[in-house]
């Protein structure tokens, strides 16, 4: 049994509306996201962790579009929508995923399940193509990070589920909240994650910006086949 939870309980304050509700290609974005995982057979259930404020409308959003999704209330903190998210899940993998990327391909989606299964926590992520600089708050370059050891963290990432669930439980109890995805706290409480390489086209809408190239993206792509690992 392997579970997706989607995090779409959000401010948008980068963005200064709700992203998940505006339209790629003419469907929300937030029903976009969810439609890339239901192609994936792999997917046995999808649960989104929302506003609770927002419950009943994405509730039925999903049965406006006929998507098979259960709705939980997310937590003020992204770590907390996960971890309601993962609590409600049946999976003893569980895969996680930002609502605001919307075109994963599906032969990522099923490359980190493999890897999940085989290392017990995974993540995607795409190497830069320009030099990644390190500064402290100066803004004062202390040294190049080289290209070949650097990664740029996606989702989704997976985990089976007693590692996600005690990682969370652990930052939860001690409030640490800075983390800026889960493999980072699965890896603090001492677990290696495994990287399982990306796709560039698997954009997070952050800035409006995003958006106009997620639609173009979408308009154009056609999502090639799995690269070989």
């Amino acid at each position: 049994m392997i579970s997706l939870v989607i995090t779409a309980a959000g401010n948008s304050t980068r963005f200064g509306e709700n992203k998940l509700l505006l339209e790629i290609a003419g469907k929300p974005l937030i029903i976009r996201t969810v439609e890339q995982f239901a192609q994936c057979s792999k997917i046995d259930e999808m649960i989104v962790a929302a506003r609770k404020a927002d419950m009943g409308f994405y509730r039925d959003l999903f049965e406006k579009h006929h998507l098979r999704v259960k709705i939980v209330e997310g937590g003020a903190e992204r770590i907390e929508s996960v971890y309601n998210g993962a609590k409600a899940s049946t999976g003893k993998i569980i895969i996680t995923h930002d609502g605001a990327r919307p075109l994963t391909p599906v032969w990522l989606v099923e490359n980190l399940i493999l890897a999940t299964e085989e290392h017990g926590a995974a993540m995607t992520a795409i190497a830069p193509t320009a030099t990644i600089k390190y500064a402290e708050e100066d803004l004062i370059i202390q040294r190049s990070l080289p290209r070949q050891t650097t990664w740029i963290a996606q989702t989704p990432q997976g985990f089976k589920r007693d590692i996600l669930l005690n990682a969370l439980e652990s930052a939860i109890a001690q409030k640490y909240f800075v983390a800026t995805d889960d493999s980072e706290i699965v890896a603090m409480y001492g677990h290696k994650v495994k990287i399982v390489p990306g796709d560039p086209v698997n954009i997070k809408v952050t800035v409006k910006s995003d958006l106009s190239i997620a639609n173009e993206i979408f308009k154009q792509l056609t999502f090639a086949a799995a690269p070989q690992l």
